[in-house]
């Protein structure tokens, strides 16, 4: 049952195959079991993350760029999800889709290397991806996200043409550019799941209908 519940639950899918995977059971007796998970975000997951400041990574990530200000900054790759697809994040709306499908292809011509603009790290040569950029969506097709943001997520979305053979795919790519002083980029504290709390009163009366059975049955 605490597979079904992690299954069910609103988590990104790399963490939840993660989850699941650390589950193990155990009985310990005629009528009783332990249950346990040795995965890193769990307790997390069952009772609550506090805020995240995601411009954290620019102090760590050797794949930061510097401004002509000196600021470090990084180039976020969004993917974004066509309707219909099964994933955690919406898939975007079918007329913003419909234009997008439409886009000239854009591509990775190839790799190149650059130095790493990480204090004290200049030295350290990081991958850079050589585009060859093709149509991009404008901004004001739909609605700003929160009232923050400069603009709606799916302005500047990219398509990439991903086919393989007879096998016909685009991916939906949008870049952001998270910048060392910024306001934004922040996750706020999200409450706990308590998936096994939940399991576990779900489970107290199947178990006591159990016991009951068990000693009925035992004279």
């Amino acid at each position: 049952m605490v597979l079904k519940e992690v299954a069910r639950a609103k988590l990104w899918e790399g963490e939840k195959k993660a989850y699941m995977e650390s589950i193990d059971v155990k009985m310990t007796g005629d009528f009783s079991a332990l249950v346990w998970s040795d995965y890193k975000n769990a307790d997390e997951i069952e009772h609550g993350r506090p805020p995240r400041d995601l411009k954290a990574m620019l102090a760590t990530s050797l794949k930061v760029r510097v401004s002509k200000k000196g600021k470090r900054y990084l180039i976020i790759p969004f993917r974004h999800n066509t309707p219909g697809a099964t994933a955690l994040a919406a898939p975007m709306p079918p007329a913003i889709y419909k234009q997008a499908k439409a886009l000239a292809p854009s591509s990775i011509a190839g790799m190149t290397q650059r130095p790493s603009g990480q204090k004290g790290k200049q030295h350290v040569m990081v991958p850079q991806a050589v585009y060859n950029w093709g149509g991009k969506l404008p901004a004001e097709l739909a609605p700003k996200l929160k009232p923050h943001h400069k603009t709606d997520i799916y302005a500047g979305m990219y398509r990439f043409n991903t086919s393989s053979g007879k096998q016909k795919s685009s991916a939906y790519m949008t870049f952001r550019t998270m910048i060392e002083g910024s306001p934004g980029w922040i996750i706020p504290a999200q409450p706990g799941l308590f998936l096994a709390k939940k399991v576990a009163e779900e489970m107290q009366p199947i178990a006591a209908q159990a016991f009951q059975k068990a000693v009925v049955d035992s004279f």
